[in-house]
């Protein structure tokens, strides 16, 4: 079979010629779109959820008397996704880091609100373990008299810009609950993990 054509201003070809040439031309237009670094040297950032703040346990006033138990908090797990993006117009590199938080809870017997509210915080490290970003963020897990249990999920994108030369292995994510002083105090005289 013989075909012709005249947009790039060649003559007939054959079956074999025509195959050869169109290998050539993919094997260029797939080297003209590859990033120079590869897929496996792309390390996303190290998420870890700090232990001390993982979980709370909220009372309704100064005592720390079970009875006076608002609500009991934790992160039941984090999942995390990135991706490596390159602004076109500037060159400039970023990781979008998809993060998907579980929180769950349970009331109390002095539960005056039936839900937990609660905050939790997000924050990014780089070189050093110097503090790039931090966001505080509101999760709220209604209860009923029949459901004193709840989940809430929460997606976050974190953006982080990459000098020359840095991958994902230079940054760090932490994740935690907004756990006052008290808070972590009683925590820590009663470890959960």
């Amino acid at each position: 079979m013989m075909i012709t054509t005249t947009n790039f201003g060649l003559a007939k070809f054959g079956q074999k010629q025509l195959c050869a040439l169109a290998g050539v031309l993919g094997l260029l237009l797939l080297a003209g779109c590859t990033d120079p670094i590869p897929q496996q040297s792309r390390p996303c950032p190290m998420v870890k959820v700090v232990q001390d703040a993982a979980y709370m346990t909220r009372f309704a006033g100064a005592s720390e008397d079970l009875t006076d138990t608002s609500f009991e908090a934790r992160i039941a797990r984090s999942k995390n996704l990135c991706y490596y993006q390159t602004n076109t117009d500037t060159g400039e590199r970023v990781i979008r880091t998809e993060l998907s938080v579980e929180f769950a809870a349970s009331r109390g017997p002095n539960n005056p609100d039936s839900s937990a509210k609660f905050n939790y915080w997000i924050r990014v490290t780089g070189p050093g373990s110097s503090q790039l970003s931090s966001q505080e963020l509101d999760v709220e897990i209604p209860f009923t008299a029949a459901k004193i249990q709840g989940l809430a999920q929460d997606s976050v994108d974190v953006f982080v810009p990459l000098k020359q030369g840095e991958n994902g292995d230079f940054y760090r994510i932490y994740i935690g609950l907004a756990v006052s002083e008290k808070e972590l105090a009683y925590n820590r005289r009663n470890p959960q993990f």
